[in-house]
């Protein structure tokens, strides 16, 4: 697209400097990262301040790396570079990209909260599938939808980079997907990576600790989290809420003042109702309340949890699509083949013992606890858990969580994470200091820790493997290592085999 075609629509005040003609420049690629620059390409470079970064070497790189065009605070004298000026570099970026980037899915639905984000994502994507509306999912998974497509960047972030975020929107367009599900983080939220997006229908799934590296408490937290609902959403938007929260009527106050139209799930709902829960063999039937009248579904997904979620997603749906109540009826009939979210307790091998093996990607102590109380449903003779905790985040948690697995598990296997620059056996021991049961060993080697675990199931044992789920790596100092857990745990069976 053409330089001066872009520039000349950008509202906020910026003066251009450059000693190189720039009225013809076509712009290929815009870029917030020096290290990622196409030296084939004309990108347009954006220094933003960073908390870790130096700004001056980040445009020096991007400069060295074939940048074009460097946009900051203060002019960059270069005969090799068009220098843009602005006081505001963020917001000139918004614009750049809502211009470059356009047009983007007509519907996007976003979805906030500690847990359950991936699995709501990834439910209302198979939910507007049911309903014959091509859609794609944004987050923790990546970029999923039904067809493979190109140019898509498969971030590992649960909300990408705002250039990435808008890359990837725009190509699920052009490839006519007008209905996107994002998962949306409070570090995303408070980093502005959904800045300038049209989100008009959002879900609050619930609210427990996680991510205090990050933020200063839990209040700045939860503040960073309702950034979603009133100042990215604009007023008279709709909100999907978890009624059975303890947050929920002040998050609900909170958008009756922006004027929301707000959609309720839960026991203590207006809206989607739920009257019974049923565990089954295959999963679970529910009985909902709507409109007056109830309803019976079935899901071939277990854990109670995941009716919350399930409903979340139907509720996000619901608010932006026209329903009849024959509409509502076959949605329902259809929710059985509704899949869970990859790495989300899921089953990865039964033994001929009859024991089986779970990962799952919980890895704060309301997940954990969640999974490991569906992992007691499952009736186990013994229930194991294998998990460590992340380096270089919330440290608070790590004996919380040797806590609830102490409670919760008959016999825990505490192992390494992804430890960072953190030392891990500081974190292992940080965990052990709460595990008040005795029943315990400490492996650092992960994939020697899964091997020890497989080794000890008896007959109708679970392991619950926690912590990675659908991750296929491990960050050890600065470097991802392959360690993909569904590949390990069949190498060890095929070898106690």
């Amino acid at each position: 697209m053409n330089f001066l075609q872009i520039i000349n629509k950008i509202k906020c005040s910026y003066k251009i400097a450059s000693k190189i003609g720039y009225e013809d420049l076509d712009i290929e690629e815009i870029s917030i990262d020096s290290r990622k620059i196409n030296i084939s390409k004309n990108t347009i470079f954006f220094a933003l301040e960073g908390k870790n970064s130096s700004v001056e070497k980040n445009i020096k790189n991007a400069i060295n790396s074939g940048a074009k065009i460097i946009v900051s605070r203060d002019l960059v004298d270069s005969d090799q570079v068009i220098s843009i000026k602005t006081e505001h570099v963020f917001m000139l970026l918004v614009e750049f990209l809502k211009i470059f980037y356009n047009p983007l899915p007509l519907n996007i639905y976003a979805v906030t909260g500690t847990n359950g984000k991936t699995s709501v994502a990834e439910y209302t994507r198979q939910i507007l599938n049911l309903i014959n509306k091509k859609s794609a999912s944004i987050g923790t998974l990546g970029v999923i939808c039904e067809e493979k497509i190109q140019g898509i960047d498969n971030s590992s972030l649960t909300t990408p980079d705002i250039v990435s975020l808008y890359k990837s929107l725009y190509t699920l367009k052009k490839n006519n997907i007008n209905d996107v599900a994002i998962e949306v983080s409070s570090i995303g939220l408070d980093q502005a990576r959904v800045a300038g997006l049209n989100i008009d229908v959002a879900s609050f799934t619930n609210f427990t600790q996680d991510h205090l590296d990050y933020h200063k408490n839990m209040e700045d937290y939860f503040f960073s989290k309702m950034l979603l609902f009133e100042a990215v959403m604009k007023d008279k938007s709709a909100v999907v809420l978890n009624a059975d929260i303890k947050e929920f009527a002040k998050i609900k106050r909170m958008c009756q003042s922006k004027k929301h139209f707000i959609f309720e799930y839960g026991f203590n709902a207006l809206d989607l109702k739920i009257v019974e829960i049923i565990p089954k063999d295959y999963g679970q039937d529910f009985v909902i309340e709507f409109n007056g009248k109830k309803y019976s579904s079935s899901i071939n997904i277990f854990g109670e949890f995941q009716v919350y979620n399930i409903l979340c997603a139907m509720g996000m749906v619901m608010a932006k699509n026209f329903f009849t109540e024959e509409d509502f009826e076959i949605l329902l009939e259809n929710l059985i083949n509704i899949k869970s979210a990859d790495g989300r307790m899921e089953k990865v091998a039964s033994l001929n013992n009859g024991a089986q093996i779970y990962i799952d990607f919980a890895h704060s102590p309301d997940a954990l606890q969640n999974v490991l109380a569906l992992a007691r449903k499952l009736n186990p003779k013994k229930l194991y858990v294998l998990f460590g905790c992340g380096g270089d985040r919330d440290s608070s948690k790590r004996p919380m969580m040797g806590k609830i697995a102490s409670d919760l598990a008959d016999f825990i296997i505490v192992t390494d994470d992804n430890p960072r620059f953190e030392n891990p056996e500081i974190i292992r021991k940080q965990i052990i200091a709460n595990i008040s049961n005795g029943n315990f060993i400490e492996v650092s080697e992960r994939k020697e820790a899964i091997s020890k675990a497989i080794g000890m199931l008896q007959d109708n044992d679970v392991l619950i493997i926690a912590g990675k789920g659908h991750e296929k790596y491990q960050i050890i100092k600065d470097q991802k290592h392959e360690f993909d857990e569904k590949i390990i745990v069949e190498d060890i069976i095929k070898k106690l085999n």
